[in-house]
């Protein structure tokens, strides 16, 4: 049995996806049981790494090998691979979360221990997937950073592919949002203030809600229209039963922040609380209420902003996605590496080869 505890005491700053609270969420939602990979030094947990067996079924499209490699594929290339589906079922490492596929180790462990530490994890979630009849081992999402865990894995014979960049807000000890205001371009603070007043001239105002199931029901026409306008379909069902599975296994940490423009609600962003961060989730709009109102910005950034300066936070995590626009805000992007492997030779040499066309930029 997981000592939560200690589990819990190993993630670093950014690491609410491999949490306990969010293990809940994504372990009740998962397809397939997840595994908990562990090593340990007597009775101290050292390392610790959560992983999800994915099929070609399983909805989780940002952490299933196949879909990733291909969307690698497409940007290299302009084409898909055509042999992709050969990595699946594969065994996705890390949390269940397009950001930040690490293994959480004890910040005091020197070097060569934390590479101990690391390998041992590594081997045994290789062993668990043979024995599992998986076809891959995947890391999607590794901070390039993360120079440790990077050496394990090209050790041990993974690929390693440029797959997506994630983003985050710092916010310095006591600044208030006129410094943060003060730290954007010139140009953009011009922009910053018309949207502003826009958004006080339309009546806009912000409540920070817990989740609920009464509030579920209210939320997910608006992420539907939200993937609609993006070209996907939002399966309304589905995005409701994600949002109650949030509201019942991460109570404590979840919240919605809506807007409403004359008292009708435009848009939400749901959000997490955890140690120094804020992690803005999924979002939502009612485009016939939002109209041209930049109400995105007002949500999903400056609100936002004044929320977690008024908690005493330190960052607000954003994920992968929409670099431009994030970094015009102020946020800055730390690029994520996948790293993969085929137990098919003949399939790890294609992964190799798109390598080639994809490296790592850092």
């Amino acid at each position: 049995m997981l000592d939560l505890i200690q589990w819990d005491s190993l993630q670093p700053d950014g690491g609410f996806y491999s949490s306990s609270p969010w293990l809940r969420h994504a372990e009740r939602t998962a397809d397939r049981p997840p595994f908990y990979f562990t090593a340990v030094d007597g009775d101290r947990l050292c390392a610790a790494m959560p992983a999800y067996p994915l099929s070609l079924e399983a909805p989780f499209t940002f952490c299933r090998p196949d879909h990733v490699i291909d969307r690698i594929s497409v940007e290299a290339t302009g084409l898909l691979t055509g042999w992709s589906k050969q990595l699946m079922p594969g065994l996705a490492c890390g949390a269940r979360n397009p950001s930040h596929s690490g293994i959480a180790a004890a910040d005091d462990l020197d070097m060569r221990t934390q590479r101990a530490m690391y390998e041992a994890v590594v081997e045994k979630a290789e062993r668990v997937a043979r024995d599992d009849a998986l076809k891959s081992v995947a890391f999607l999402y590794v901070d390039a950073t993360d120079d440790g865990l990077r050496a394990v894995l090209e050790q041990a014979g993974y690929a390693a592919l440029h797959c997506e960049t994630t983003y985050s807000l710092t916010l310095p000890p006591s600044e208030d949002f006129a410094g943060y205001l003060a730290r954007l371009r010139t140009h953009r603070r011009g922009g910053v203030r018309r949207d502003m007043r826009a958004l006080e001239a339309a009546g806009v105002t912000y409540r920070v809600r817990s989740l609920s199931d009464d509030l579920v029901g209210q939320l997910a026409p608006l992420e539907a229209q939200l993937y609609d306008r993006h070209g996907t379909v939002g399966d309304e069902a589905s995005l409701r039963a994600v949002l109650h599975s949030i509201s019942n296994n991460v109570a404590g940490h979840s919240e919605v922040v809506t807007a409403e423009v004359d008292g009708q609600l435009g848009g939400f962003v749901l959000i997490f609380t955890h140690g120094h961060g804020l992690y803005a989730r999924q979002a939502g709009f009612d485009y016939s209420v939002k109209g041209s109102l930049p109400l995105y910005f007002g949500l999903i950034f400056y609100e936002l902003v004044r929320l977690a300066q008024s908690r005493g936070l330190s960052a607000i995590h954003y994920s992968i996605g929409a670099g431009e626009v994030k970094e015009s805000r102020g946020c800055a992007g730390v690029e994520q590496i996948a790293y993969v492997k085929s137990f098919a030779p003949q399939i790890q040499r294609r992964v190799l080869d798109l390598a080639q066309l994809s490296p790592p930029r850092s």
